[in-house]
């Protein structure tokens, strides 16, 4: 379990929790903001502290408490996750009973709510009348990706924290601080650190393989390799909204790194650094004036996306002009 000062950026937030540490700690806290930036590591951070014995604005890292939390089993951290698609009532019932025991270390109970926008509304309603009358001794921490889905009057009860992008050094530095024997490659920990958008979480997704990174590039290639006939055959892998969108980012990344390509012959402003030779093939596969077109028509795909555009116009639009095809060749 990690200690606030070896959190990554966010150092405006974690400056304010140091000071509530030394301070006047609240009897609820709200993490919010874009998954994968770093909430939940955050809000384990100040779990340790202050279930800590000795520690000043942080865990110290050498009493019992801290022991046991690094290990993940200290008795006064309780950790709430949704059961199935929502937290269930019965959670939070378990919780306000839990809330009413004494604590066996440092006198004070904390609980850790992942996800708490998918709590159900009888849910939301029994947790707003645990903060209406907070147990003594009991800090609750709130972890949100979505706080438009969270109950106003549950919000209106927590310090507010809001988290947001990492900068790619900071990933990098996320991303090395989980070990030298994760696997990876300095090229592919940087590509990682590009692409990812300021989340690390996501980084780590894409660097372990489990995000969709790889099917959506061998995708593209095979859409380009197959052209003309490619636009005609069915791409199961993209009927869902949220895979095209995916596909159509990749588009423009790619063919970015493609014209940076073809007009530099350097990897140095390259993005997409580990698939090198996919960026070789296309840069010979496509002239210069029809990767900007893929560009622009990709980047157009983008916003007509977004604005609920039929999904199959869409995704027409663009294999059309990766395959070469004109408006005349559609019919």
């Amino acid at each position: 379990m990690p200690v606030l000062r070896d959190v990554v950026g966010h150092e405006q937030v974690k400056k304010r929790l140091k000071n509530a540490l030394t301070g006047r700690v609240n009897h609820a806290y709200l993490f919010g903001g874009p998954p994968g930036v770093g909430k939940k590591t955050a809000g384990l951070a100040f779990a340790r502290a202050l279930l800590c014995q000795r520690g000043k604005g942080d865990a110290c890292g050498e009493c019992d408490d801290c022991t046991i939390s690094e290990r993940g089993v200290h008795p006064d951290l309780h950790i709430i996750r949704p059961e199935g698609a929502s937290i269930k009532i019965h959670q939070l019932r378990a919780m306000q009973d839990g809330a009413a025991f004494t604590a066996f270390g440092t006198g004070r109970q904390v609980f850790l709510v992942e996800q708490a926008e998918k709590m159900s509304l009888a849910a939301a309603n029994c947790f707003l009348k645990i903060l209406e009358e907070p147990p003594s001794g009991v800090v609750f921490i709130l972890i949100t990706d979505d706080l438009s889905g969270m109950l106003p009057t549950v919000m209106s009860r927590c310090q507010q924290y809001r988290f947001g992008f990492l900068s790619g050094e900071e990933v990098l530095q996320v991303l090395a601080n989980t070990g030298t024997d994760a696997g990876y490659d300095d090229d592919s920990a940087r590509v990682a650190a590009t692409l990812c958008g300021g989340c690390p979480g996501r980084a780590l997704a894409m660097l372990n393989g489990s995000d969709k990174r790889g099917a959506m590039l061998e995708l593209l290639m095979r859409v380009v390799r197959e052209r003309p006939g490619s636009v005609f055959a069915p791409v199961e892998e993209l009927a869902e909204r949220e895979n095209l969108a995916g596909f159509i980012n990749y588009v423009i990344l790619f063919f970015r790194d493609v014209l940076i390509w073809q007009i530099t012959g350097s990897t140095e402003l390259v993005i997409n650094v580990d698939r090198h030779s996919y960026i070789v093939e296309l840069a010979g596969a496509y002239a210069k004036p029809e990767v900007m077109d893929i560009l622009v028509t990709a980047e157009k795909a983008s916003g007509r996306l977004a604005s609920n555009v039929n999904q199959r116009l869409v995704l027409d639009s663009l294999l059309f002009k990766i395959a070469g095809l004109g408006d005349n060749d559609r019919g």
